[in-house]
């Protein structure tokens, strides 16, 4: 199972990208700005959590509009 999180600084979840079973190999998700009720998201730093089986990552993104 995968899973992609969008967070604000706050520790919210703005949007959840990503939410089941993946294949090997790399993929590709665009996030386009907006939460998860398509209202779009201010500028500024977010952070994203990548899980895929025991791996977890979290990084800093900027978003520019």
């Amino acid at each position: 199972p995968v899973s992609l999180k969008v967070y604000d600084l706050a520790g919210q979840v703005v949007r959840q990208l990503v939410d089941q079973r993946q294949g090997k190999g790399a993929h590709q998700v665009v996030w386009d700005g907006r939460d998860e009720a398509g209202t779009p998201a201010a500028n500024g730093i977010y952070i994203y959590e990548l899980r895929a089986g025991e791996y977890r990552a979290w990084r800093k993104m900027i978003l520019i509009k």
